[in-house]
């Protein structure tokens, strides 16, 4: 029988692993509505500064999980 998750076999696997999960908690809705307040930041309500940092944080580790697998694969070759 084939296992049904994959898990990650370096330490840096885990670790985006885990920065993953925590951009995709940030962007679920308990804490949407922690951060859902009438507060600008530079005139721009918290909710919009929050969906940017959220976008902005799984550009980030996207970018850093593609420059370990090239350096892995890089390796292998």
């Amino acid at each position: 029988m084939s296992r049904l998750v994959v898990l990650p076999t370096s330490r840096a696997g885990w670790w985006l692993l885990i920065a993953f999960l925590a951009v995709v908690a940030a962007g679920i809705w308990p804490v949407i509505s922690w951060v859902n307040h009438a507060i600008l930041i530079l005139g721009l309500p918290l909710l919009v500064v929050w969906s940017y940092v959220v976008i902005f944080a799984c550009f980030g580790v996207m970018l850093i999980a593609n420059r370990v697998l090239e350096r892995k694969e890089d390796r292998h070759d």
